[in-house]
């Protein structure tokens, strides 16, 4: 079986400022809202940027989960996500502290509705954490550059 080459995607965002602690995205052809909870500075308009990481990653696991399921010839009917992460907010305030700036831990619970054995329930988890590139960029350091323009 001959193997389909793929090419490399970039994805891009803009990010215009709408206030201090507010943002609007533009990906592709959607804008989205970023802001801050009131208790951190934030006007509560939209989603934080931690969150929108929570979101990602639910969105990324869910399309996978249909995808494999699909792969794996089992009727995926129904999936409920469940994401609490967990970030002391002491760095982000400039405050000393000894934990990072981003999440200590993040817990993920998912609630399938499918009928599948153990075994094919392990291995369409397996798949899946293999597979997701938000879940890989969470797990693995990413090179990141930042620079002025």
């Amino acid at each position: 079986m001959e193997q389909m080459e793929i090419q490399k995607i970039n994805f891009l965002i803009e990010s215009k400022t709408k206030s201090n602690s507010r943002s609007e995205i533009s990906v592709r052809n959607f804008k989205i809202m970023v802001d801050g909870p009131a208790p951190l500075g934030g006007t509560d308009l939209a989603p934080s940027p931690v969150e929108y990481i929570l979101c990602g990653l639910s969105g990324c696991i869910h399309i996978l989960a249909f995808k494999v399921a699909n792969e794996m010839n089992i009727e995926l009917k129904d999936l409920d996500i469940e994401i609490i992460g967990e970030l002391n907010p002491e760095k982000l305030f400039g405050m000393p502290t000894k934990d990072r700036a981003g999440y200590q831990n993040i817990g993920i619970v998912l609630k399938p509705v499918f009928e599948a054995t153990e075994v094919q329930k392990e291995k369409w988890l397996e798949i899946m954490q293999e597979r997701s590139p938000v879940l890989d960029n969470l797990l693995n350091p990413t090179p990141v550059s930042i620079t002025l323009a």
